[in-house]
């Protein structure tokens, strides 16, 4: 949790006011997890965390994944957008893990499953069918991944607060100098029809 919050908001976290249940499966099984906790006035509480998989998946993929999710949480107070929340967890996991949501994406960026980018930055909760919130993943990550190498992390959390108070097209235009959904949109997608390449900015 120390070297995550250094590594998106560049300082440890203070404690918890009470340790965080942690709920673990170990076998070969999917590797998965899931965290809970409430938001109330400002304050973020109630924290449990269920994992489940290999150990070695639990240790480099699932764990670092939900404690990014409470990263977020203790920063932001609020819940965030759900591609947003899931996209900027899953690029801390294995490259394995990564792999594979970078061929789910090839495999829906041609379909009818694939979601425009403007349904995609309004999703505030989970879809209900299992392949939509696949492709929920797969795209976040997607674009997650584009924007913070695009501008940085620090960069990618204030875009998301920008957003927050004056909408997605002012944060894009403020943070990444793109003409709203439409360019950002545009520019994604020619670097995933490209092949997601390192994008190499200078210093």
């Amino acid at each position: 949790r120390d070297a995550l919050a250094e590594e998106w908001l560049g300082k440890k976290m203070p404690r918890w006011y009470k340790p965080c249940t942690l709920s673990v499966k170990v076998g070969q099984i999917g590797a998965g997890g899931a965290t809970t906790f409430a938001f109330d006035r400002g304050e973020v509480f109630g924290w449990r965390m269920n994992v489940q998989g290999s150990l070695e998946r639990i240790l480099d993929s699932v764990i670092p994944h939900e404690v990014s999710h409470t990263v977020f949480a203790c920063h932001f107070r609020r819940p965030l957008p759900r591609w947003a929340d899931e996209g900027a967890a899953t690029l801390i996991e294995h490259e394995s893990e990564r792999r594979r949501q970078s061929m789910l994406l090839k495999q829906v960026w041609h379909s009818q499953q694939r979601i425009p980018l403007q349904k995609l930055l309004s999703i505030k909760e989970y879809p209900s069918d299992m392949q939509s919130v696949l492709t929920l993943y797969a795209e976040g990550y997607s674009l997650a991944d584009f924007l913070v190498q695009a501008g940085g992390k620090t960069r990618y959390l204030e875009f998301l607060e920008t957003a927050h108070r004056h909408g997605w097209d002012r944060a894009i235009e403020q943070h990444y100098s793109l003409e709203g959904v439409g360019e950002l949109e545009s520019r994604w997608n020619n670097w995933v029809l490209a092949g997601s390449p390192q994008i190499k900015i200078p210093q």
